[in-house]
C-alpha cells in the first residue's frame, strides 16, 4: 500500500521555465485532501523548499539539496536535520572558478550546506574530472536543469528514507514522480516509481509507469495515476 507521495520540483510540477504547473498544483491538493501526505524531495535548497512546501500546501517533511537536508514540521515550528558539510565542495568551487571565472551556482545563500548546485554552463565531464584531479569524495550529477555536486552516499533516497522515519512509514510505502537522473536513487527505495515524460531512459527504465503528458502536467498525471491505482480515487 502507497501512503505517501514525494515529487520532484523542476520538470515534475513545474513548466520548462520552472513556473509551478496548475494542474500539478490542484493534483498535490487532491492527495492531501485524501490524506496522502505529499512530500517535495529536490535539488533545491532548503529554504527555497520549505518556502515551496508552505505556498504549495504539503504536508509531508520536505527532503532538499539532492536528499542532505530534510526539514519537517514540529508543533509550530520547523526543524532541520542536515546529513552532511559542504567541505570538499568549496574546494571544487575554488577550483572551478580558477578554470571558469564566470562560472554560477544556481544558489549562494549560507543556508545551502549538503551540496553544490551550478549552472551547465560548464560540461558535467569538465566538473567530474576535476573532481578526479583533486582526489575529492565527490560526485556530479546532471539534474537537467541544473550540474548537482554532492558526497557520494548523499541522496534523494536516503533523503527518503528519513524523511519515512519522521512520517513512521516505510520507503516501500512511497511513490515517487520524477524526471531526472537524480532521482534514480529515489527510485531504488520507493515502492513505486513514475518518470514524467521528458525523464531520460535511464530513468524510464526503472519506472513502474511513464507519463504521456510532459513537465506539470506529467507530474499530475502521475499523481492522478498512483491515487487511481492503489484505491484513493
Amino acid at each position: 500500500m502507497i501512503k505517501a507521495i514525494s515529487l520532484d520540483i523542476d520538470g515534475t510540477i513545474t513548466y520548462p521555465d520552472r513556473r509551478l504547473h496548475e494542474e500539478a498544483l490542484k493534483a498535490i491538493r487532491k492527495a492531501e485532501e485524501l490524506g496522502v501526505p505529499v512530500m517535495l524531495v529536490t535539488g533545491n535548497s532548503i529554504p527555497f523548499a520549505e518556502a515551496a512546501s508552505i505556498m504549495i500546501g504539503t504536508s509531508g517533511p520536505v527532503v532538499a539539496e539532492d536528499g542532505g537536508a530534510i526539514s519537517y514540521r514540529k508543533g509550530r515550528i520547523r526543524e532541520r536535520i542536515y546529513l552532511t558539510n559542504m567541505d570538499e565542495e568549496w574546494v571544487l568551487w575554488s577550483e572551478i572558478k580558477r578554470h571558469h571565472p564566470d562560472a554560477l551556482l544556481t544558489f549562494t545563500m549560507p543556508e545551502r550546506k549538503a551540496g553544490l548546485v551550478m549552472m551547465r554552463t560548464i560540461p558535467i565531464e569538465e566538473v567530474r574530472a576535476i573532481i578526479r584531479e583533486l582526489g575529492l569524495n565527490l560526485v556530479a550529477v546532471d539534474s537537467g536543469f541544473a550540474i548537482h555536486v554532492k558526497k557520494p552516499w548523499i541522496n534523494k533516497g536516503e533523503g527518503i528514507k528519513k524523511a519515512c522515519e519522521i512520517l513512521g512509514i516505510k520507503p516501500e510505502e512511497v511513490a515517487h514522480i520524477g524526471d531526472g537522473e537524480n532521482d534514480l536513487d529515489a527510485f531504488r527505495v520507493v515502492g513505486y516509481r513514475v518518470a514524467v515524460s521528458q525523464a531520460p531512459e535511464s530513468l524510464k527504465r526503472e519506472a513502474d509507469y511513464i507519463t504521456k503528458e510532459s513537465y506539470g502536467a506529467g507530474g499530475a498525471e502521475g499523481i492522478y495515476h498512483i491515487l487511481e491505482k492503489f484505491g484513493y480515487l
